[in-house]
């Protein structure tokens, strides 16, 4: 399929104008270009060949020659929405043109704010070793990776259970007030040799917390890596050994999962976590 999604405000004349260069570049028939319009757009009527975005998924979803067994409409409709916005969004990141919010989550003494650290290359976020949560009210700071703006949201714990729920609920309504603009993906801090009870249910908190397609956009990220190499272990192999629990967790996510040495930082663990990024 050949999609010209574009902005918002944008003249049926420079539509015109953008199907001709892509013709001219691509060779593909004029008529091949589906016009994809904000859904803000009131008047269609100038416009070639277009849907509101909406529109475009419910038609390809009824094709029966798409609608695999024992799928509904809806539910196809919901996949394409998915894989096209996150085909967009792809698209930004990799022009350049693109920021996305990275938030750390995760349990007490986890290592979110080293993490945090790890990734903007320097020590924005107080983070020591202690019995007391160190980081009780939310931390954002900006690098540039890549060409992307990256923005690292660091978190007190809002996943302990003896936390009052009103002191949740203030947290989770600033991450959501922080997380309004820009794509954004959960980044899950977990211990790589200490798996407590408290994280068994953690992706149901985070759901609770975020709703239910948060899982789609978690990333576990495991710290104290220098453990493994103690070890003589690589991550393919401590998730073989794991607890099935934790398994359990990586599988839900995707397997999407990467491994922080935070004592030591490389360069390549944040390429690697982007790349993961990129590829959800």
């Amino acid at each position: 399929m050949c999609l010209l999604v574009v902005k918002d405000g944008i003249s049926p004349e420079e539509v015109q104008q953008q199907i001709e260069k892509l013709h001219k570049t691509t060779g593909k028939p004029r008529e091949e270009f589906i016009v994809v319009l904000p859904l803000s757009c009131k008047t269609r009527d100038d416009y070639p060949a277009n849907y509101i975005l909406g529109e475009l998924f419910n038609k390809l979803a009824e094709d029966t020659q798409m609608m695999p067994p024992n799928k509904s409409v809806q539910d196809v409709s919901e996949q394409l929405l998915i894989i096209i916005t996150n085909f967009i969004f792809l698209f930004n990141i990799n022009a350049g043109n693109h920021s996305v919010n990275l938030v750390l989550l995760g349990m007490c003494g986890t290592g979110k704010s080293a993490s945090g650290n790890t990734i903007l290359r320097k020590k924005q976020f107080l983070s020591r070793a202690s019995s007391v949560p160190v980081t009780t009210e939310w931390q954002v700071a900006e690098t540039e990776i890549n060409g992307t703006c990256v923005r690292v949201i660091d978190t007190p714990d809002i996943f302990d259970d003896e936390i009052e729920s009103s002191v949740k609920n203030q947290h989770v309504t600033k991450c959501k007030q922080l997380l309004q603009s820009e794509p954004c993906v959960f980044l899950l801090v977990i211990h790589v040799s200490r798996f407590t009870d408290g994280e068994r249910d953690i992706l149901r908190k985070l759901e609770k917390a975020f709703g239910s397609r948060a899982k789609e956009q978690t990333v576990i990220l495991f710290t104290h890596g220098e453990e493994l190499q103690r070890a003589d272990m690589n991550l393919e192999g401590f998730l073989q050994n794991c607890q099935p629990e934790l398994k359990n967790i990586v599988d839900q996510c995707g397997g999407r999962c990467v491994v922080f040495e935070n004592k030591t930082p490389r360069q390549h663990q944040v390429e690697e976590l982007m790349q993961t990024v990129i590829r959800m």
